[in-house]
């Protein structure tokens, strides 16, 4: 695992940068609600600020002290953890976690409190089956596995809404850039 507290002064130029950004933040857009978004894991914030330009009230929680000072010059952040997000029940219109559920060994408190932070008609956004965008195998099934993070949604009241994908500008190491699936769940109101 990364030490992302080390990595944040290099992070994006090393992860595609602005055209990454860019692409994620519009396939992330046309899967949300305007209003506040909360945007768990933001890391540098530079896909925040990409969907802060694009009509949101964005609000960064990344649980790297290094990271949330990078995106502090980008968005409003806070420190916190994904599995105990710092804000009320209902109070958020959309949620996302890209590039966060396939760094954990169990995504389901994150999407529980994903879930429990999202206003009834809100959405939540995530991305899915990171490992198999970039071709590589594995052994175990990743927490980010498609059927797991849809099972846990619909375990917590929300119900699949949307799909998209977009390409990870500068993140073909040794091949073509990797195509990324985000998925869209709402909570019935």
């Amino acid at each position: 695992m990364l030490d992302y507290d080390l990595e944040a002064a290099h992070y994006d130029e090393t992860r595609g940068g602005l055209p990454r950004a860019e692409a994620a933040a519009e396939a992330v857009r046309a899967l949300l609600p305007g209003g506040t978004l909360l945007d768990v894991a933001c890391g540098t914030g530079l896909v925040s600020r990409e969907l802060a330009g694009r009509g949101l009230r964005v609000l960064g929680v990344d649980a790297s002290a290094g990271m949330a000072r990078v995106a502090a010059g980008r968005v409003h952040v806070v420190l916190g953890d994904g599995r105990a997000l710092p804000v009320r029940d209902g109070s958020v219109d959309a949620v996302t976690t890209i590039w966060l559920l396939h760094l954990l060994g169990d995504a389901r408190p994150v999407i529980a409190e994903a879930a429990r932070v999202v206003r009834p008609g809100g959405v939540y956004v995530t991305t899915v089956d990171k490992r198999a965008a970039h071709g590589s195998g594995g052994r175990r099934r990743p927490a980010d596995d498609r059927e797991l993070v849809v099972a846990e949604a619909v375990r917590h009241g929300l119900r699949q809404a949307g799909e998209t994908t977009f390409v990870g500008h500068g993140q073909g190491r040794d091949g073509p850039d990797p195509v990324f699936r985000l998925l869209a769940f709402t909570r019935d109101g």
